[in-house]
């Protein structure tokens, strides 16, 4: 599991998850992976895409179609 630290796209407060290959499309890169911030100030889910070295390469609000995984925040 790689762990990424990035910010969240709807708070912008720092967020840390971890991934791993097992958690996303493969077939395809940039690939989508849903990342809830698990917060209670938050709460929200946003897509974030991660190329083939596992760096996110941009977010999007809304969860888009394609992911197959939603990773919960771990701050």
């Amino acid at each position: 599991m790689t762990l990424k630290f990035n910010s969240c796209p709807h708070c912008n407060q720092q967020i840390m998850f971890k991934v791993n290959f097992d958690d996303i499309d493969n077939s395809r890169f940039p690939a989508p992976v849903y990342i809830h911030h698990n917060n209670e100030q938050c709460g929200k889910t946003s897509t974030f895409y991660l190329d083939s070295r596992l760096q996110v390469s941009y977010t999007e609000l809304d969860k888009k179609p394609g992911a197959i995984k939603t990773i919960e925040t771990m701050k």
